[in-house]
Order: structure tokens, then sequence, then C-alpha cells
């Protein structure tokens, strides 16, 4: 009978969930979930791949890859409907293409977005990369395409946005 290792990741370098790295630093599909002191909420964050350059609080849709070093990788966002949704994760710093970093996945999350108002239910479109108002200004009712709820307006910036642990989130068309 063969052996395998145990995975425990008990402690990250708390610098390295602002950064990217070239080379893989942790196991690619690792999650952490850490106590914000301005929250109430904990945030979460999984260890993936970057398929493209990403900017700042950019939402990046969550998927399974094929090689070995990047099992868990982002890819830009296609429509889908049906079924249980996109895992949607957002940056906390500009990523090169090809680098590893800790996508955000739930807590109090720094997103681009569009315009938003506080109390919007945001969501993020196909081939998207911000968030924006879920439905028309205003929108207050939660739906299968609602990715967030905005804690702060923006016009074009950087919003606070609340993402409940384990959400997954319908990507509506352009």
């Amino acid at each position: 009978m063969g052996n395998k290792a145990i995975f425990n990741l008990n402690a990250i370098d708390i610098d390295d969930l602002n950064a990217s790295s070239a080379t893989m630093d942790y196991p690619v599909g690792s999650e952490i979930v850490i106590k914000d002191s301005a929250s109430a909420m904990p945030q979460t964050y999984i260890y993936v791949k970057a398929h493209a350059t990403l900017v700042l609080g950019q939402p990046v849709n969550l998927i399974e890859g094929s090689g070995g070093d990047a099992e868990m990788v982002t890819a830009e966002f296609v429509e889908i409907a049906t079924g249980a949704g996109e895992l949607i994760g957002y940056t906390t710093t500009a990523v090169t293409s090809g680098h590893y970093f800790w996508a955000q996945i739930s807590g109090v999350i720094t997103a681009a977005a569009g315009t938003v108002a506080s109390g919007d239910y945001v969501q993020v479109l196909e081939g998207g990369s911000t968030v924006i108002v879920d439905g028309t200004t205003g929108s207050t009712t939660r739906n299968s395409t609602s990715c967030g709820l905005a804690k702060t307006a923006t016009s074009g910036g950087l919003a606070s946005i609340v993402v409940m642990p384990g959400l997954r989130s319908h990507i509506a068309a352009e």
C-alpha cells in the first residue's frame, strides 16, 4: 500500500495576500480563512494562477485547469444561466499573466466596479472585468446572478462589497 502526504497549511506570510509571484509558493487550490479586524465577517482566499494580466479588485472566474502547476486558474467570464453557477474571486493587487496569487472569494472585498450605490446587489457580465448593478439601478433584490452586495458607492472605481462564503453566481450575457 502506498503513502500519501498529509497537506496541512497552517500559516502563510500575510504579505502574500496582497502580492503575486512568478513561482508557486503554496499548493494551488489551497483555501485560507482570515479574521478581518475591520469586519465581523471573516475573509476567505484561494490560491490560483492568473490566465491574463489583472488589475486591483478585478473579479475573476475561478475554474479547473489541466496543468500540473495550474489545476485552479482564472478565466474570462462566459454566460452561464443554469447549474450551480461560477465561483468568483477578486484580486487584492495587480497580477501579471501566469503569476500565482491569493484571490479573495468571501468577506468584505474591494472590487473594481461600475456605477453602484450602497445597498445595490452586483453582478459580473460575460467578458466583464468589473462588478455592476445587478439588473437596474437601485437593485435591492438578490437573484441568481448576484455575486455580492455593495457596501460603498462608486462611479467607475473601487467599491467595498460583501460576498457570502460559498456563493456561486450565474453570469449574464453582455
